[in-house]
């Protein structure tokens, strides 16, 4: 079951607190709002991909067949494309 937060505002300072359904009680612990996007940006990432260009360049010239160095090239400026669309 996802967790759920009450947002909690006391003169102008803004917290969250776990609410839990089940028995109807708030947990003990107090988040600020960056300590909460934290905690939920753990828990929902599957996993973290470094990508270094200088090194995707260096194995692409590696590649001995001008055509299909220039391939996987095109390929990965679409790749960037698709992902700057996000």
């Amino acid at each position: 079951m996802m967790k759920t937060y009450s947002k909690i505002v006391m003169n102008g300072e803004k917290c969250y607190r776990e609410f839990h359904e089940d028995t109807g009680f708030y947990g003990q612990t107090t988040l600020t709002e960056q300590e909460l996007t934290e905690q939920l940006l753990l828990e929902i990432t599957k996993e973290i991909i470094e990508i270094d260009n200088g090194e995707v360049d260096k194995a692409i010239s590696t590649i001995p067949d001008q055509n299909q160095r220039e391939i996987v090239q095109r390929y990965l400026e679409y790749l960037e494309r698709i992902a700057e669309s996000f």
